[in-house]
Formats: C-alpha cells, sequence, structure tokens
C-alpha cells in the first residue's frame, strides 16, 4: 500500500464525516417541522455522536501504518454507503414548510429499497462505528460513548417502523410496477438489467405510477 493508498484511507474518513454532517444541516433546517416522522428525530439525535467518534478516528489513523490502515477500508466503505443512502432519504424527504414527509419517504423507499429504512440505515451506521471503536482503533471512543453507541443500536432497533409493512404500497417503481401482495415475481427490464421482488397479494403491471 503506498503513501498515495494510506491517504485515500483517511480521505474516506474525511468524506464520511462530511457526508454526516450534511445530513445533520438537512435535518437541522427543518428539525421543527410539525407532523415530521419520530424516526427521523431518533435518527437525526445519534449524528453528532457519529460525527465525533469519526473525527477521533481519523486522528487515530494518521499515527498508523499503511498495513493497519489498509485493514480499515472495507468497514469504512460500508459505512459510507449506508450514509450516503441515508444523506439521500433526508434530502428527498425532509421539508420545512408542509407535512407530506411521509408521501416522499414511501416514494424514496421505493427507489432505494425497503431495507433502506432510516432507522435501518442508522443501526447499521452504528454497528461500524462500534467496529471502529471498539476494534480496529481501540480508544476512539470514551467508555461512556462506547455504551453511548450499545444503547443507539439498541434503541434503532427496537423503534417502531418508521414505514410499518402494512403501509408499504409501492415497493418498486421500475417501468410502471405496482406490487401489493404475496407473489415473487422476476421483472427483466432491458438485457442486464433483473428485479427479483417477494411481495404478498396481487400484483398490477401498467403504466407511469
Amino acid at each position: 500500500m503506498s503513501g498515495a493508498e494510506a491517504g485515500f484511507v483517511i480521505g474516506l474518513i474525511s468524506g464520511l464525516i462530511s457526508i454526516i454532517e450534511a445530513t445533520k444541516t438537512v435535518y437541522n433546517a427543518a428539525k421543527d417541522a410539525k407532523d415530521q416522522l419520530e424516526a427521523f428525530r431518533q435518527v437525526a439525535a445519534r449524528l453528532p455522536l457519529v460525527i465525533e467518534i469519526l473525527h477521533n478516528a481519523k486522528k487515530a489513523t494518521q499515527r498508523l501504518d499503511e498495513t493497519a490502515q489498509e485493514a480499515l477500508e472495507p468497514i469504512l466503505e460500508s459505512c459510507k454507503a449506508k450514509a450516503e443512502n441515508l444523506k439521500e432519504i433526508f434530502q428527498k424527504v425532509i421539508r420545512k414548510d408542509d407535512d407530506k414527509w411521509h408521501d416522499r419517504y414511501k416514494k424514496a423507499l421505493g427507489t432505494l429499497g425497503k431495507g433502506d429504512k432510516v432507522e435501518c440505515l442508522m443501526e447499521g451506521i452504528l454497528k461500524d462505528i462500534q467496529v471502529l471503536a471498539c476494534e480496529r482503533l481501540q480508544g476512539t471512543a470514551t467508555e461512556a460513548q462506547v455504551k453511548e453507541i450499545e444503547e443507539a443500536i439498541k434503541q434503532m432497533n427496537e423503534i417502531p417502523s418508521s414505514l410499518p409493512d402494512e403501509a408499504w404500497g409501492i415497493i418498486q417503481t421500475h417501468t410502471g410496477i405496482r406490487h401489493w401482495g404475496s407473489e415473487t415475481i422476476n421483472i427483466r427490464k432491458a438485457p442486464g438489467d433483473f428485479y427479483h421482488s417477494h411481495n404478498t397479494g396481487p400484483a398490477t403491471f401498467g403504466g407511469k405510477i
């Protein structure tokens, strides 16, 4: 691993911090909006903890040799992917001046996927941060922060679903396909594009939804 590649790992952490900070900024601009989903409030409340630990991780990483830095790359890439999806959802859903968060959220998940509910993404981010702080970069987080991470993971797992299954209407919007019910449907949109969806009832195929 060259010095340039080692610098890439530091840059990866910096980029991750920027993504989380941007997500926090989006929420703060509309945090007092009415009818916002509780899950968004709970997720946003954990962002400062993630940012603080990532800053500590960046400092600790600079003291590591190249091999140790390289070992951090997979977990950082995993965390970054979740953080990018979380930021995308916040940007698409959060508005200060209207109360249609739920409708926009439902549409966003129709694109990203049901597994990308905000509480699921944050739970995954927190678990990645936990690995960094408790295994890869011990000492990055204080004992109190480690306990806070553990409690936050538990809360994200127990929080009521931000979009209950019964409210899951449009699951997939590719090529005007709307699904409800209990069938497994495989769709080929074009050569090389293949979608697999498991649903619970009749499926409707048609034009724009």
